[in-house]
């Protein structure tokens, strides 16, 4: 989201030589040593604030952008100048390169992982910071967009992802989202312990409402990216889950007993999605992101699919 015209270029009032933006004067008060006489009011030390827009542009922004309240975007701000700079390696922003910078979602999305287990912060903020991150990757249309997303994805977006599975705020857009930046970086998934990135490959299998494929096409990516022991040890979760249904079992199983590690699949799974055109499966820069499945868990779709049978639910 950017600033309305009606907010670009206000950092500043221009007040006329004489007049006051803060209404009235006060009278003059009775000096008590005459007779009604008055004392002129002394110079004061101290005058009130100056409104927000004028004062912190960088609260402002970030009030517009996360539509939160403005005491929450100003306490933000405090945050943000402290932190933006570590994360960024320099101290020389001013407040209009700090709103710039966050809206980098590689930056914001640092800023926001790091304020999540923070108690400080009401839940309702944390997962505004959270979905945020999500808001400001781009949902790629061609391949120069491919390039961009690849680029711009928060390091730690699996993390955000857990919060916000955690708080029950992650959505099918979020979905979305997260399989296009792990279809461009494989690392998003192990960027993160492995207890979190389980957690939210758990979440996906187990929501219906996401879609087969979408799901299919997460999954797969994620069992690919993460060491072997690992992969078996959550699709053998996954078999044995209660939850799951029988039938995205079975296509997942088939998937990962195709000869080809299931690349062939996945890449009908990743045009139906819109990550790809036929125009780009011949690309060797997008074949290396169709990923491929371990052997071993080809071994346990076969003896899961050879138990239950073709029509087993």
């Amino acid at each position: 989201m950017t600033l309305s015209p009606r907010h670009q270029g206000c950092g500043y009032l221009k007040v006329r030589r004489g007049c006051s933006i803060f209404g009235r004067p006060k009278p003059a008060r009775p000096s008590g040593r005459g007779h009604g006489l008055v004392e002129p009011v002394a110079k004061a030390k101290s005058i009130r604030p100056l409104p927000s827009r004028v004062k912190d542009a960088l609260g402002e922004a970030l009030q517009i952008e996360l539509r939160c309240p403005g005491e929450t975007a100003a306490r933000l701000a405090g945050l943000a100048r402290r932190r933006v700079p570590q994360i960024v390696g320099t101290s020389e922003d001013s407040d209009a390169d700090l709103v710039m910078r966050l809206r980098d979602p590689r930056v914001f999305g640092e800023f926001a992982v790091a304020l999540m287990p923070s108690a400080d912060l009401s839940v309702k903020t944390r997962v505004l910071l959270a979905d945020h991150a999500f808001d400001l990757m781009p949902l790629p249309r061609t391949e120069s967009d491919v390039i961009l997303v690849e680029a711009r994805a928060p390091a730690r977006l699996l993390a955000l992802t857990s919060f916000l599975i955690r708080e029950d705020a992650f959505t099918a857009l979020h979905l979305l989202h997260l399989v296009y930046a792990v279809f461009l970086d494989r690392a998003l998934v192990t960027n993160v312990e492995p207890a979190v990135r389980s957690g939210v490959l758990r979440r996906v299998l187990m929501e219906q409402e996401f879609g087969e494929s979408l799901r299919a096409l997460y999954a797969c990516m994620h069992l690919a990216a993460v060491p072997e022991r690992e992969a078996q040890a959550e699709f053998r979760r996954f078999l044995e889950s209660r939850t799951v249904p029988a039938p995205f079992k079975r296509l997942l199983c088939s998937i990962a007993t195709e000869e080809d590690g299931g690349m062939e699949s996945l890449a009908r799974l990743a045009e139906d999605e819109g990550l790809l055109s036929e125009a780009d499966e011949g690309s060797p820069g997008v074949i290396v992101n169709i990923p491929r499945l371990p052997v071993r868990l080809a071994e346990l779709g076969r003896k899961w699919a050879g138990l239950r049978g073709p029509t087993s639910r």
